[in-house]
């Protein structure tokens, strides 16, 4: 493991996690195919502990691996022949082809030899719009096709947070994108510290900023239309996590299909299955224990890894998430977030009510959202049984 502070896990560098090393790849558009998704997963199985994960960004995630696995899951997952798996890339929405100006920064970072010089986690979200929108995802540069054509840029934030530098056309804007990279590969810093002075300097070229309006947070399962004329048919893992069996299975039950993607919050995107195909596949998805409602509750769950997979964690995060889909929460427009330990990972965006657990106990919190009171004593119940198991173990 040779991972700076704070850097995200890579097939090269692998984490430390409290099941063993945890690697994430992230194949581009086009490169998963149902063999080559069956090809991880059963890699993973062979080599991790049989546990896959799609991320709320849309990463891939393989759990359990150890130093002496993960050579040969690498060499497994070079056979695959998937092109780059890790290291920066511009993030874009799964809908669409990636756009020229995703490609753009991606060759300027290649022929600058950015990526070393960059902060661990700095990221770029380039985003053509559609159902499946980036918004809730936070970007250090962040770009967004407005309805005419235009495009936003904004940092430091996601659609609702970020400071907009402006609009203007693809040229323009890409100019500025370029220049925050510049800046942000001669300081190893992070768009969301830049002085007012640097931010006034990148609104060169630009038009006035105006406010990105906000759009709803469309979960990735069900029918979608690409914007070639075909559809995409969206399933999702629950609570990110499936086993590499069931992964392998789906794989194999649609190896018909052109392409499977990888979607944000935690989404398989199968592409290329006739309308009889789509029809059936929901049911054996299903099956093999993947969420294929829109209106599951498990969607509006985001659950930390939590224990024993997370060294840090204090509860089990997943089952407790499973306890409360299984109750019918939550029940109100809002998303349940649930960590395990002080670090609140798996924070979503938008209205949500926070539990999360602390030294001694656990905090419950909402923002942008008012808890039913059936939720409210289910947390709170919940809470207190893991604030005694908490001083047990450590009394």
């Amino acid at each position: 493991m040779t991972m700076r502070r704070g850097a995200c896990p890579t097939l090269s560098a692998p984490m430390e996690t409290g099941d063993g090393l945890l690697a994430r790849i992230a194949p581009a558009h086009g490169a998963l195919t149902p063999e080559k998704l069956a090809g991880i997963a059963k890699a993973a199985g062979r080599h991790g502990n049989g546990i896959l994960e799609v991320t709320a960004r849309g990463k891939l995630q393989i759990r359990g691996l150890t130093a002496q696995s993960t050579p040969l899951f690498a060499t497994e997952i070079t056979a695959l022949e998937l092109g780059p798996v890790d290291g920066f890339a511009v993030e874009t929405a799964p809908l669409a082809p990636p756009p020229p100006l995703a490609k753009r920064i991606n060759a300027q970072m290649a022929e600058r030899d950015y990526a070393a010089l960059l902060a661990p986690k700095v990221s770029v979200t380039v985003d053509c719009g559609g159902a499946l929108h980036l918004d809730a995802i936070s970007a250090d540069i962040k770009l967004i096709m407005a309805d005419d054509g235009q495009w936003l840029i904004g940092i430091g934030g996601n659609g609702a947070t970020a400071h907009w530098l402006g609009k203007g056309d693809e040229q323009a804007v890409g100019a500025a994108a370029l220049a925050a990279l510049d800046l942000l590969a001669q300081t190893g810093g992070r768009a969301r510290d830049f002085t007012q002075a640097q931010k006034d300097a990148l609104r060169a070229g630009l038009e006035p900023a105006v406010q990105h309006p906000a759009r709803a947070d469309s979960a990735p399962v069900g029918l979608f239309a690409l914007k070639d004329g075909e559809n995409a048919l969206g399933i999702a893992l629950p609570f990110g996590q499936i086993s590499a069996e069931a992964l392998a299975a789906l794989c194999e039950a649609v190896s018909d299909a052109s392409e499977i993607r990888l979607a944000p919050r935690h989404g398989l995107l199968v592409i290329g299955l006739d309308e009889p195909r789509q029809e059936k596949l929901p049911r054996a998805a299903e099956a093999l224990g993947f969420v294929t409602d829109a209106h599951d509750p498990r969607l509006f769950i985001a659950a930390c890894a939590g224990a024993p997979a997370c060294a840090s964690a204090r509860f089990d995060a997943k089952a407790l998430a499973a306890e409360a889909a299984a109750a019918g929460l939550p029940d109100g427009p809002f998303r349940l977030h649930l960590s395990a330990c002080e670090k609140g990972c798996a924070q979503p965006s938008g209205p949500v009510v926070n539990l999360i657990a602390v030294e001694g106990g656990c905090t419950l919190s909402s923002v942008g959202a008012k808890p039913s009171e059936r939720l409210r004593t289910f947390l709170t119940e919940r809470g207190e049984t893991l604030r005694a198991a908490l001083l047990r173990k450590t009394g």
